[in-house]
């Protein structure tokens, strides 16, 4: 009697967590757009060789440099960072190099702005030489079929106290 109570406890508790656990480790990136994406290509082959990879879906994310508008289309200049939870850039030093996002149309350059991160699919559409301090660097070009804006994180220095239930990080609110 009293196993039987506990796995009817079991079971409504699993009813509740298990579709805030599903929806909790989704990515910002479609399903249907997400399945075209050829996972083998690391970031590093892709700066070896973009063209080889023309036409192939990646999944790349980093920290936008800066965004140009232009008549015809907005550029993104990203420096990657590698991949989290949800798609999300990691914070971290750790990039392999930058990359370019080629949008047809306009995005503003206040939304997608120096220090956003960004998660970005879309098919590899070749190269780009362009001045990089006193060199001429060559970026992957990505025309995306989805992107993802994060919002940014805000880092608040006052007291770290609260009332409450639960288990809190002090410092972060995302």
């Amino acid at each position: 009697m009293i196993l039987r109570r506990r796995f009817r406890i079991f079971f409504l508790l699993s009813l509740i967590v298990f579709p805030f656990y599903i929806t909790g480790c989704t990515s910002v990136i479609s399903k249907p757009v997400r399945d075209r994406v050829n996972p083998g290509i690391t970031f590093q082959e892709l700066k070896g060789n973009p063209e080889r990879h023309a036409g192939t879906m990646v999944l790349l994310g980093g920290e936008i440099v800066a965004t140009t508008v232009r008549k015809e289309a907005s550029w993104i200049e990203v420096v990657q960072k590698p991949l989290g939870w949800e798609d999300q850039p990691r914070t971290t030093d750790l990039s392999h190099g930058r990359f370019l996002v080629l949008f047809q149309g306009f995005l503003d350059p206040a939304i997608y702005a120096r220090g956003r991160k960004i998660t970005v699919a879309g098919e590899v559409q070749g190269t780009k030489v362009l001045p990089l301090g006193e060199i001429e660097y060559t970026y992957p070009v990505i025309l995306p079929k989805e992107l993802h804006v994060w919002k940014p994180v805000e880092i608040h220095d006052g007291p770290r106290f609260g009332i409450g239930i639960g288990i809190g990080v002090g410092g972060v609110i995302r």
